[in-house]
C-alpha cells in the first residue's frame, strides 16, 4: 500500500514531464492540467510538513516540567 501511494505522483509526475500535451491540456482558464498536479504537490508537501511538525512538537511532558525536574534532582544545565 504504501508504495502504492509513493509510486503514484511519481508516476503522474513523470507522464506529465514526458508528455507535454498532457501538461497542456486546459482545466480552468489559462490553469493547465501540469500546473494543478504542480500546486497539489506543493499544498500535499507543505500540509505533510505542517502535520509533521506539529506531532514532533507536542509531547507527554511539558518542557518545564522536565527543567524542574531536573534541577530538583540537582543537575547542572
Amino acid at each position: 500500500m504504501l508504495v502504492t501511494v509513493n509510486a503514484l505522483p511519481l508516476a503522474v509526475g513523470v507522464l506529465l514531464s514526458c508528455s507535454t500535451a498532457l501538461g497542456e491540456i486546459s482545466v480552468y482558464g489559462r490553469l493547465t492540467l501540469g500546473m494543478t498536479w504542480a500546486l497539489t504537490q506543493l499544498v500535499v508537501l507543505v500540509g505533510g510538513t505542517w502535520w509533521y511538525e506539529n506531532r514532533a512538537a507536542s509531547s507527554c511532558e511539558p518542557a518545564s516540567a522536565t527543567t524542574a525536574a531536573s534541577r530538583s534532582a540537582g543537575g547542572e544545565w
